[in-house]
């Protein structure tokens, strides 16, 4: 098993795990949102490759702009970070995690944010388990005009 960053070899496989995940999105958004990600200064993915097939993924950012509870800036964000289901509580997302941890490291990057939402308990376990703390609750709200 190998951690690797993403580069045009796993593109198309990287997009297809984006697909899985964010089954609600349209697959060609995901493929645009991940062609600029790969010519980004401040965004880096790293891919998770067992035998010859990609299972997992973590999407990273570094944001500017204000991060709900951070105290500075700029922050490291985690974007989104996907397992395969057969390869669940294996290790592989901490595995994929401390990649992320390194890149962030290098760049200098203090904090690392991310989200979850709020009825998802799952989410907010494995956040907890990477050592993330619970920063500020909010609520959005949405308006027609």
């Amino acid at each position: 098993m190998k951690i690797t960053k993403v580069t045009k070899k796993y593109f198309s496989e990287w997009v297809a795990l984006g697909v899985e995940f964010w089954s609600k999105h349209p697959a060609e958004n995901i493929r645009k949102d991940f062609e600029r990600m790969l010519g980004s200064k401040n965004e880096q993915s790293f891919i998770c490759i067992k035998n010859n097939k990609p299972i997992g993924f973590i999407n990273l950012a570094i944001r500017s702009d204000y991060v709900e509870g951070s105290k500075t800036s700029p922050v490291g964000y985690l974007e989104g970070i996907y397992v395969k289901k057969a390869y669940r509580k294996k290790g592989i997302a901490k595995l994929l995690f401390k990649e992320a941890e390194k890149w962030f490291k290098a760049k200098y990057v203090k904090e690392i944010g991310s989200d979850a939402m709020a009825t998802n308990i799952v989410s907010q376990k494995f956040h907890k388990n990477l050592g993330f703390t619970k920063g500020e609750t909010i609520v959005h709200f949405i308006k027609k005009v």
